[in-house]
């Protein structure tokens, strides 16, 4: 590159001089002088020649191969910058992945003070829920959910809730859940403490729940559409046929109309299960009826109906077995039919920044044989501090069975004072 450029300055030099000079000086030059000149003009001539060669060579190739990346030709839109490749990151869920997935919780102290049955005193502090919740909706077709909650009586954690649903209803209004948590079968007040409060106002849950809610591992296939739902689930159940051992063989089923709108909140339903007796409390309070021929399980129905209108709302429920079973226990016949119903008025206002409540519920059961109390009148005021803190206290008065009917024949009282905190 510097010979070549040392030669166009000769050239330009001699041109210069050559045109600056007169005639008579250009023909008095010497003949050697004028041979190199001539010799040095024809060499930068033929080198500018090869050098136009391979520029047309270069260009040529260039069209072949198309427009280089970056470059903007004359008629030709450029081509878009292509993405930066991102740096490889160790294995682990990817970042649309991690930004659908919610983390909540909750923990929940409180202070009692109680009277039982046997007319004694007792009164604590607690801890009484400490709840960690998850849901995963990394793709639109598909939830998962899990809560995991402690246990007191254990000083363990447990599975409180695991379930996948299945759903797109934008596409269809069909949907399958899978997995552990309460079976649709009555107003039930939920596995996590957000559900709970959804479904009632009071601290203590109405006799209803603690008798007839079941929480089993099921699969449902449901569907809902225009405010209409049904489904039919099976699970895997406490009772048994004595014989040929445990099968997967109990199933139950729901449907219902419900609709919501700013203003105003309904629904209704209906359930039914292949067998009563593998709620969670009458699992515990007959034991004796969980070996029986699968002809022998008895069904159970529910029916309820919940509003909501410019902050009351009303819930009112029944559940109950469909026949009467013998039950042997102490050497004596039993005959139970196990029901249970419940009603619930409350309001919700808003003032000064927070949301205060009240709520008056009272429950019943018959045929429990002293399992559980007969009446359970509860009623409870509190206020949410913020969106996360709640403050709540209830007064609650229980009756218990006559002693004919296996119960004390007496009466409890008490007080709960409990402080929530959820994210």
């Amino acid at each position: 590159m510097n010979d070549r450029r040392l030669k166009w300055t000769l050239l330009t030099a001699s041109v210069a001089w050559i045109l600056s000079s007169s005639g008579v000086q250009a023909q008095q030059a010497a003949p050697g002088e004028l041979e190199a000149l001539k010799k040095l003009i024809q060499e930068v001539v033929s080198e500018n020649q090869d050098l136009k060669k391979r520029v047309r060579d270069l260009e040529e190739a260039m069209k072949a191969r198309g427009p280089a990346e970056g470059t903007k030709e004359v008629g030709v839109a450029p081509a878009a910058p292509a993405e930066p490749t991102a740096p490889e990151v160790p294995p682990g869920p990817p970042k649309a992945a991690r930004e659908k997935i919610q983390l909540g919780g909750a923990i929940e102290v409180e202070a009692g003070l109680r009277k039982d049955f046997a007319r004694i005193r007792s009164s604590d502090f607690a801890l009484a829920t400490a709840e960690f919740d998850f849901e995963a909706d990394v793709v639109d077709w598909a939830k998962a959910e899990l809560s995991l909650q402690w246990d007191s009586a254990n000083d363990t954690i447990t599975v409180n809730e695991a379930l996948i649903t299945f759903a797109k209803p934008t596409l269809l209004p069909v949907y399958l859940k899978t997995g552990r948590g309460i079976v649709p079968f009555g107003v039930s007040t939920g596995t996590t403490v957000a559900a709970r409060f959804e479904e009632s106002l009071t601290i203590t849950g109405p006799l209803t729940i603690e008798a007839f809610e079941a929480k089993e591992d099921y699969v449902l296939l449901g569907a809902k559409s225009h405010g209409f739902s049904a489904g039919a689930y099976v699970y895997d159940g406490t009772t048994d046929n004595r014989k040929r051992g445990k099968h997967l063989e109990h199933y139950g089923g729901t449907i219902g109309y419900g609709i919501k709108t700013d203003l105003l909140s309904f629904d209704v339903g209906v359930d039914w299960i292949d067998s009563v007796f593998d709620t969670d409390g009458l699992t515990a309070a007959f034991a004796e009826l969980q070996k029986r021929p699968r002809r022998a399980y008895t069904p159970g129905i529910s029916v309820h109906g919940r509003l909501g209108m410019f902050g009351f709302s009303l819930i009112a429920e029944y559940d109950g077995a469909t026949r009467r079973v013998h039950v042997a226990r102490a050497r004596q016949d039993l005959k139970t039919m196990p029901e249970a119903w419940q009603i619930e008025l409350g309001y919700m206002t808003k003032m000064f920044g927070i949301r205060p409540y009240v709520a008056f519920n009272y429950s019943r059961t018959t045929d429990m044989w002293g399992a559980f109390p007969e009446r359970r009148l509860l009623g409870t005021v509190g206020s949410w501090i913020t969106d996360n803190i709640r403050l709540g206290l209830e007064y609650s008065h229980e009756d218990d069975y006559p002693i004919v009917q296996k119960g004390t024949g007496k009466y409890s009282d008490g007080w709960l004072l409990r402080l929530t905190y959820e994210w």
